[in-house]
């Protein structure tokens, strides 16, 4: 499925040779997110983010940076997270030397002109306020806070308007510094594209840049005693609820038993809590649960989106079908799950996008790639016991945290719940 290469400074490079597509997508994978911030910086990976795109050595304006790419008809764009950053571009295979030239020039040197600095932090400031009209997109901030409260893990990943307002050009130099090395950056490139000729074009641009230790990120601290539930007052027409509880880390060997407890439990029109809160009992329009894995801790979430007067109820019948999938769970529901979660991967590897960020991602968090095949033998693999013991171990009801946003003064209507 893949090919891999590291260069003398430490860069490694992943390949998927995908001859019957006719596109390429190219991404940069680099160890920077939120993780790696203290406080007084929150939000200084997605700034950092936002001011690569604003020129670099050999196409010194945004303008320049984006024609390069959308003049072969091709997309470009970043994403910033709790432990990665990426920049990629999907373009016509013909293109993919020319694109690695241009990401390459923005992650190794960008010109960080401090008069775009000012531009962007106002543009940033707009993509903050703009979570305000989202309440569903807070309610996952706010869980998030929670559950891991006062640390980086549990902070929006673009910081507050406070902190965003307050960064100096000086800092974001210096992270860059920091955390744009080789060794701390993949390139993957996957597409109509040959190994060989991008391990050469790869090392013409990034081989010369000098190795450097990165800087480390927080490791995540438990809740010890904080408050369970939140509450955000905001005058919505629905009510937004979350309940999540800590889960397990990325490289745990029963993630897959988890990924199948949320597809039994929550993921799609035929899930559980799907077809009792929204098919049964029309409370809701949208209900669904997600795991999310980090280097060292995960968590289990789940979602619903109600009328503010049935969330009480909600988050009950939430918490009730948790505890009936925990008493029994049907062989055929099980085997339903499994192959729910092999088709899923099945579809996701049709696009070049898809398989760029299933190689990257694991090759920066791990060190290593488990291919497609891999995966679904792990799924196989799971047992019911597997599942059960897995959900009985982390869906705890003295470990559940709740956050809501709604018309809502304080966390009265969700008291004595957990």
């Amino acid at each position: 499925m893949y090919k891999k290469h590291t260069l003398p400074n430490g860069l490694r490079i992943v390949t998927a040779e995908l001859p019957h597509t006719r596109s390429a997508t190219i991404s940069i994978y680099v160890g920077a997110g939120s993780r790696y911030e203290r406080d007084a910086d929150a939000g200084l990976s997605h700034f950092l983010e936002h001011m690569l795109f604003k020129g670099a050595s050999r196409r010194p304006t945004a303008k320049e940076m984006a024609e390069a790419i959308e003049s072969v008809g091709g997309m470009h764009n970043a994403a910033t997270d709790r432990e990665a950053t990426v920049y990629y571009a999907k373009v016509p295979d013909i293109a993919a030397f020319e694109t690695i030239d241009i990401l390459a020039d923005m992650v190794r040197e960008p010109l960080m002109d401090p008069a775009e600095l000012e531009k962007e932090r106002y543009v940033i400031l707009e993509e903050l306020a703009a979570i305000e009209d989202s309440p569903a997109e807070m309610a996952g901030i706010l869980i998030d806070e929670v559950l891991w409260p006062a640390q980086p893990l549990g902070r929006n990943v673009g910081g507050t308007a406070e902190s965003v307002k307050a960064l100096p050009l000086a800092t974001i130099k210096q992270y860059f510094r920091e955390q744009y090395v080789p060794e701390n950056m993949v390139l993957v490139v996957a597409g109509n594209i040959r190994h060989e000729e991008i391990v050469e074009v790869a090392a013409r641009w990034l081989g010369d840049m000098p190795a450097a230790k990165p800087g480390d990120w927080y490791p995540h601290v438990a809740r010890d005693g904080q408050p369970r539930i939140a509450v955000k007052e905001k005058a919505t027409e629905q009510a937004h609820v979350c309940i999540a509880y800590p889960s397990y880390a990325l490289d745990h060997p029963d993630r897959y038993a988890v990924d199948l407890l949320s597809t039994v439990l929550g993921e799609g029109m035929s899930s559980r809590l799907f077809l009792e809160l929204r098919e049964e009992r029309a409370l809701v329009y949208d209900v669904h649960s997600y795991p999310s894995e980090f280097r060292d801790t995960g968590a289990f979430t789940i979602y619903a989106g109600c009328d503010p007067e049935n969330a009480r109820v909600t988050a009950e019948l939430t918490l009730s079908e948790v505890a009936k999938l925990l008493d029994a769970l049907p062989d055929e529901e099980l085997a339903k799950g499994k192959q729910m979660a092999r088709g899923r991967i099945q579809l996701r590897m049709e696009d070049t996008r898809s398989v760029a960020g299933w190689l990257g991602a694991q090759e920066l968090l791990l060190g290593r790639v488990l291919t497609v095949d891999d995966v679904v033998e792990r799924i196989e693999a799971v047992t019911r016991d597997d599942v059960l013991r897995v959900g009985t171990e982390i869906l705890r009801p003295e470990n559940a945290v709740l956050a809501a946003v709604g018309p809502f003064e304080d966390g009265a209507a969700f008291e004595g719940l957990l």
